[in-house]
């Protein structure tokens, strides 16, 4: 009897001691099993998830610095004076975007293109002061090969011998000190207009820039307050100088026309002014939201009130020529 207990006893303690390592085996087994969901949960948390970049030039959504289909940067944002400078410096080694594909929309669709530029679609086209810069080397060339600065250097002889016969005229007029004022400032006046033209005809590139804060004025007070508010500087710019190209692209027709007829070269010459309306108007038309009719007639002020601030600045240069030889006299 007390050996049949005894034998239960000891399976019962077999059964138990079992039961325990079964029970760890599982414990172990489960823990195996989660131990990897704990780690790749730890891992989760600690890493970011990925931020994905929207491309403005072709739409697709994508990770990392540049769109892995049409490689534009994945940080263009708007146009600033420092991009647009940048861009200057950059304009005689940078190649980013087609010329010839750019020219055809520049006459085809400019409107359009320049929306698209300022939206962000910059990668197909080619940078707007390279493309200028270009376009001027063009001009310079065709216009050494053509001979129409000839012309030119007629203009500068017609006024020095106007201002040659003026003091010959003007000789016994008055005293010597009354003599002596007139023709000193007239032939300061005449020298004035002389090296204006001169500089003009020989310097076309470096006036362009120099005179793109007046066409960037002239623009923001002619197409309105909102517009002005919509678009910053820079943006101006941009527009302003793919219709300079349009500019200096007639200019360059107007030195070929000169080879067959120079008469009517100087005739489209002096269509200069309706030629940068029309320039202004094709490449503000879309950017501005006005009609055809609207974007027209503020682009003709604009180009009147351009010549107005650059003939302004003449005027002022001749009226502190006229103090300084006033104050010199007396």
């Amino acid at each position: 009897m007390e050996d049949e207990i005894q034998s239960m006893a000891q399976a019962e303690t077999q059964t138990e001691t079992q039961t325990e390592a079964q029970t760890e085996a599982l414990i172990e087994t489960h823990i195996d099993e989660t131990q990897p969901e704990t780690q790749d949960e730890a891992q989760s948390e600690i890493q970011p998830e990925p931020q994905t970049t929207h491309c403005l030039n072709c739409g697709t959504e994508f990770e990392g610095k540049f769109c892995p289909e049409c490689g534009q940067s994945a940080d263009t944002g708007r146009f600033t004076m420092r991009f647009i400078l940048e861009n200057l410096l950059a304009a005689f080694t940078s190649r980013d975007g087609g010329i010839w594909f750019t020219l055809k929309n520049l006459f085809t669709r400019p409107g359009a293109m320049i929306v698209e530029i300022l939206k962000g679609k910059r990668r197909r086209y080619f940078s707007p002061f390279p493309l200028l810069l270009s376009s001027l080397t063009l001009y310079v060339v065709i216009l050494s090969l053509s001979g129409s600065h000839h012309e030119y250097r007629e203009f500068e002889s017609k006024l020095q011998k106007a201002e040659e016969s003026y003091v010959i005229e003007k000789e016994d007029i008055g005293t010597d000190k009354d003599r002596e004022i007139i023709v000193t400032t007239k032939k300061t006046l005449s020298k004035i207009l002389g090296n204006a033209v001169s500089f003009y005809n020989n310097h076309y590139t470096l006036l362009y820039m120099l005179t793109l804060p007046l066409f960037v004025i002239a623009a923001r007070a002619c197409y309105g307050k909102a517009n002005r508010k919509r678009y910053n500087r820079a943006e101006y710019v941009v527009a302003i100088v793919y219709a300079l190209v349009i500019v200096v692209l007639y200019r360059c027709i107007v030195s070929l026309v000169y080879l067959a007829s120079p008469n009517f070269s100087s005739r489209m010459g002096g269509w200069m002014p309706l030629v940068i309306a029309t320039a202004f108007t094709v490449c503000f038309n879309k950017m501005m939201g006005f009609s055809i009719a609207k974007t027209a007639w503020r682009s003709v002020l604009t180009t009147i009130f351009y010549f107005s601030l650059l003939g302004s600045l003449l005027i002022m240069v001749c009226i502190a020529i006229l103090v300084y030889l006033i104050i010199k006299f007396f």
